[in-house]
């Protein structure tokens, strides 16, 4: 949920931000604890929210932005930050406080060698790879979760299922996408490591974008990545090639916070907005932003109006 750009000269920094991770513990507001997080504050005034740049984490940003708005709680925004690498940075280095993610992306972000792929294991696992000062609120039942996609053309063409029988053809395709999709273990990383699938060249284009669309209609590309909240597959009639390797691990929605800003109403309204998310909810707001261009701040107001927390 996960779109999910990694840019070479801020490495060093988002490396040197990882640093304290360790075991974690149960949070009795319910959400997990990371390591050594510290007391969280009794009330928040304020904090600043964030998000990736696309428009599903956009648009989750709001809705956590609008309902604590509602609280009395003043938020500050900083949303399309970039991608996982940048925003990750920005939490830890304390330039926001909150943002929307997703379960099994923060666990391989932190964990890298992750075996969990079960989606109650995945988010049980999270709080003992968080840094200092981090911790994750409820899980939603709704989630976002990432395919590899094809043509039905391209599909019928290699006689395509899983992502495993790219293997003998992906010498002679093309793979494109955002850049973070050629070094990600849910992306090419993944690909080669898991199913032993390489290409014939990529093209950095965007993260389940009109550029990746486009390109894939005009086979261009032949191979990219897109999100299973997306009307693009369906409206497409793309095909989702099987990931019986699991390179792609259950990715829920759920608030990633700082410690210090997770006061008893921020964590209670931001659980019961996670409560009230569904996937096919979640996938018809995305399609109201992305495909008719409805405004996230709009969409979110909306569906808080329809969806009362309290």
């Amino acid at each position: 949920m996960f779109r999910r750009t990694f840019i070479g000269a801020i490495a060093a920094t988002t490396v040197l931000a990882l640093a304290a991770c360790g075991g974690g513990n149960d949070d009795p507001l319910g959400g997990s604890s990371g390591a050594g997080g510290g007391s969280a504050p009794d009330k928040v005034d304020s904090l600043t929210v964030g998000s990736a740049n696309f428009a599903e984490s956009q648009l989750l940003a709001e809705i956590y932005a609008q309902a604590l708005e509602a609280k009395g709680i003043k938020v500050n925004r900083k949303l399309n930050i970039g991608a996982r690498e940048l925003y990750m940075a920005a939490i830890q280095d304390k330039s926001v406080d909150l943002l929307p993610e997703y379960t099994g992306a923060t666990l391989v972000y932190f964990k890298k060698d992750a075996t969990e792929n079960e989606a109650e294991a995945v988010y049980k696992a999270i709080p003992g790879a968080l840094p200092k000062g981090l911790e994750v609120l409820d899980k939603s039942a709704a989630a976002d979760e990432d395919a590899i996609v094809v043509t039905p053309e391209t599909a019928a063409k290699y006689s395509l299922k899983s992502i495993g029988d790219l293997k003998a053809v992906g010498k002679t395709l093309v793979a494109g996408g955002g850049p973070e999709f050629k070094t990600r273990t849910a992306g090419l990383a993944g690909m080669k490591d898991k199913y032993g699938v390489e290409f014939k060249e990529f093209k950095t284009l965007d993260a389940g974008g009109p550029l990746s669309l486009k390109a894939l209609k005009d086979n261009t590309i032949q191979v990219t990545q897109f999100f299973t909240t997306q009307s693009a597959i369906k409206d497409n009639k793309l095909v989702v090639l099987e990931d019986p390797e699991h390179i792609h691990l259950p990715n829920n929605i759920l608030p990633l916070i700082r410690t210090d800003h997770k006061s008893p109403d921020v964590a209670s309204t931001l659980n019961a907005v996670q409560a009230k998310l569904t996937t096919d909810g979640l996938t018809d707001l995305v399609t109201r932003v992305e495909v008719k261009k409805e405004s996230a701040d709009a969409v979110a107001k909306d569906w808080l109006s329809k969806n009362p927390l309290s």
